[in-house]
């Protein structure tokens, strides 16, 4: 396989032509560039900073084929429609098409056309597909939500962890994008992925537009009281989090009995009412929808004002995440937290599920006997300490917008932001 770098039109062209944007945002026409040249890239973009046009601008001045690696299959054909809603010839394969389906995607991918291929990171594993490669050219490989290859990150997930192998299958440049990855996630990408000189990308994750708050509440009565009180002030669209399909239920219950018209959104409906919640939120004046964080990636609605979680997240990665999906417009928008002293019980009742201590000779043992016992030891501890920090943002008496900051590795204002609870007196 080789990569023919071309040197066709003008990336800023292209982006007037095929998607109506006359410049490019912050970070965007680096990484094009970069991409164009045959060169290694990782780039931070926090959420809204536009990371696939970093990939499809490219995508369609390069010869051959990108390659783009995209954890959530059931987004894989909003991603195939709107690329080819620019005129860029593209397609989806993972284990949940159909034979038929996977067939013509195979027929395409040997005729040459394609231009962009999205995959899921398990596709790697799989002998077919892996019979496919070494008849495919590819001009760049992206790997989106990069920071799933580090398990110091959050949404670790271990088929992230081979694509360092995959991407030897080619000759082409790679491409890492996330929203969200501190200093020693970033290092962790650069190693796994074989990274050779990369440039390395990270835009600031201060958005001056988001005010960020932590609401104290006693237990889930309180909690209700207060997300009904939020639900009814703002424009735009409205979001709230919660931990688990329970939760949102009742979430969603309670402001109903307030005479509130809210959706609930959750892995455990139906596809097509989840089709139906999302189709709700995008083209609604003012929706209101109680999810959990199944919901949001891959949803782009710009006038978010308001995104509450009822219980912070186990780390701030995936907290600023989720809450960033507010406010995309540039307008100002509120982030708020709620915080119960019993949250803290629930992320260590989630840590022990997930990493479950080993603080028995027996348990210790079995640990050893079946190998691993030192990366489950530090995939707990790399965890608590992600617990700790959450913690301490909810309980800070400081900035909250430093503490955020702080946590990616971005020098912190020195000065008052004026855009946090704690900066600003009611």
């Amino acid at each position: 396989m080789s990569c023919h770098l071309s040197s066709g039109p003008d990336p800023r062209a292209v982006l007037l032509d095929h998607f109506g944007h006359p410049s490019f945002r912050p970070g965007q026409r680096e990484l094009v560039d970069t991409a164009l040249t045959g060169r290694d890239a990782l780039g931070v973009l926090p959420t809204g900073g536009g990371k696939s046009l970093c990939y499809q601008v490219p995508a369609l001045i390069l010869e051959d084929l990108t390659v783009v690696v995209s954890p959530l299959v059931s987004l894989m054909g909003d991603q195939v429609r709107r690329a080819e809603e620019v005129g860029l010839p593209a397609a989806a394969l993972h284990s949940a098409l159909p034979p038929r389906a996977r067939r013509e995607v195979e027929h395409r991918l040997a005729a040459g056309a394609l231009q962009l291929l999205l995959v899921a990171p398990e596709r790697f594993g799989s002998p077919a597909f892996c019979q496919i490669l070494p008849r495919l050219d590819v001009s760049l490989f992206v790997v989106d939500e990069a920071h799933c290859i580090s398990s110091w990150g959050h949404d670790f997930r271990p088929a992230y962890r081979k694509l360092g192998e995959a991407r030897r299958r080619f000759s082409a440049p790679v491409m890492a994008l996330t929203a969200t990855a501190t200093p020693m996630v970033r290092r962790d990408i650069r190693k796994s992925l074989r990274m050779s000189d990369p440039l390395e990308l990270v835009n600031s994750f201060d958005r001056e537009n988001l005010f960020w708050s932590v609401v104290p509440a006693s237990g889930r009565s309180a909690k209700d009281r207060i997300l009904g009180s939020l639900a009814r002030s703002g424009r735009g669209a409205r979001l709230i989090y919660a931990a688990t399909r329970r939760r949102v239920e009742r979430i969603r219950n309670g402001l109903a009995r307030l005479g509130l018209r809210a959706e609930a959104y959750h892995a455990g409906l139906p596809a097509s009412e989840r089709d139906r919640v999302q189709g709700y939120f995008m083209g609604a004046e003012r929706p209101l929808v109680v999810a959990t964080n199944a919901f949001g990636m891959g949803i782009d609605r710009s006038d978010v004002r308001l995104v509450v979680h009822d219980q912070l997240p186990g780390s701030l990665e995936a907290y600023y995440q989720e809450a960033g999906r507010s406010g995309r417009d540039g307008e100002l928008a509120r982030c708020v937290a709620l915080f119960s002293r019993r949250d803290r019980f629930v992320h260590r009742a989630f840590l022990d599920r997930s990493h479950p201590p080993i603080h028995t000779p027996w348990r210790c043992w079995r640990a050893w006997k079946e190998g691993g016992l030192v990366q489950r030891l530090h995939r707990r501890r790399v965890e608590k300490r992600k617990h700790r920090a959450v913690n301490e943002y909810a309980r800070t008496s400081r900035c909250r917008r430093k503490a955020l900051l702080g946590w990616f590795g971005e020098l912190p204002p020195t000065s008052k932001c004026n855009a946090c609870d704690r900066c600003v007196a009611f």
